[in-house]
């Protein structure tokens, strides 16, 4: 018995050791509030996550390794950095990102005082990068994503289902062990799929569609565009054919083909995805997630909600734990 509960604790200690681990540093209270944590999983891919503000300005300048391709999700007050070596410069606001490769030079930030920075980035090994494209994509696939990301910076809208996925990598504390690390590659996988969709914006990859004229691939990637920029008073079907300058048929009808579902079925995937994110990230109620999402009933979410996670949003905090701890 004795000698069980051993071998059981060491297991459990060896477990805890081999799993992913995340080194934390907090910002010195002389120089303003925050932390800034980083957990590398396999791979050599590194996750990390920034929340930052500062007393005064804060001039930061270092190396960007050519190892890299760099994914950034800005989702408070912007920022901005130099790239010295080129003499240009990059900028993300709220919502937005960038991938690019590492160039190997140096970069330079302005932290401005009392701004509330709130970023998450992706360090993914290029060599391991590039395997993933060739094992999920064709030749002629793998060009155009190499061409566009390799040899640029793109610029991204964080969308909804983005900001949930960033937010359920955090809970890989709740697995143990290979499964925690398992757990982020699943999430990495999924970030990405959705990501590099939006890097092409779908125009290359659809580029065989030849019933479809760029002018109107363009006006149906600007209607998804608009109703992710103000998903909580998205515009109707009507509002949207008369913003992007396209009939409501081909607008219809080039939505679902481009994303799959009805423009009305995304957005309420869409604004589903984000209050998933805000009960497991934030302290607000059922109702306040509600009118925050866009919806003017609680009970009409509520109904909606545990259609699409199968538990109703007040349990689905509990539920997601609850779920973790059962597979360890």
């Amino acid at each position: 018995m004795t000698h069980g509960s051993h071998y059981l604790g060491k297991l459990y200690n060896d477990l805890i050791i081999n799993s992913p681990q995340t080194i934390s540093m907090d910002i010195p209270s002389d120089m303003g509030r925050g932390r800034i944590a980083q957990t590398k999983i396999k791979h050599g891919v590194i996750l990390s996550d920034w929340q930052m503000c500062y007393q005064s300005d804060m001039n930061v300048q270092g190396p960007v390794s050519k190892d890299y391709m760099q994914i950034i999700f800005c989702l408070n007050d912007g920022i901005s950095w130099g790239i010295m070596d080129d003499r240009r410069s990059v900028t993300i606001q709220k919502n937005e990102s960038c991938i690019y490769a590492g160039h190997g030079g140096t970069e330079y930030i302005c932290y401005k005082k009392d701004s509330n920075f709130s970023f998450k980035s992706i360090k993914i090994p290029i060599p391991y990068f590039s395997h993933l494209l060739a094992d999920y994509f064709d030749g002629q696939e793998v060009t155009a994503y190499e061409k566009k990301l390799l040899y640029g910076i793109s610029k991204v809208p964080v969308t909804p289902i983005m900001e949930q996925i960033l937010a359920e990598t955090s809970q890989f504390t709740q697995y143990r062990g290979g499964l925690g690390y398992l757990y982020l590659d699943g999430k990495l996988l999924e970030l990405l799929s959705i990501y590099l969709g939006e890097v092409l914006e779908l125009d290359i990859l659809m580029g065989k569609n030849i019933s479809m004229s760029r002018t109107e691939r363009t006006a149906i990637m600007e209607a998804k565009r608009i109703i992710d920029s103000q998903l909580a008073f998205a515009p109707s079907c009507e509002e949207l054919s008369r913003m992007v300058h396209l009939s409501m048929t081909k607008l219809t009808r080039g939505f679902s083909s481009f994303y799959g579902m009805p423009i009305h079925q995304y957005v309420i995937e869409q604004r589903l995805a984000q209050a998933a994110q805000l009960l497991l990230e934030g302290d607000w109620n059922v109702s306040e997630v509600a009118a925050i999402v866009g919806y003017g009933k609680a009970s009409n979410f509520a109904a909606a909600f545990k259609k699409r996670y199968g538990v109703a949003p007040k349990n689905y905090r509990g539920s997601r734990f609850d779920s973790a701890k059962n597979k360890v």
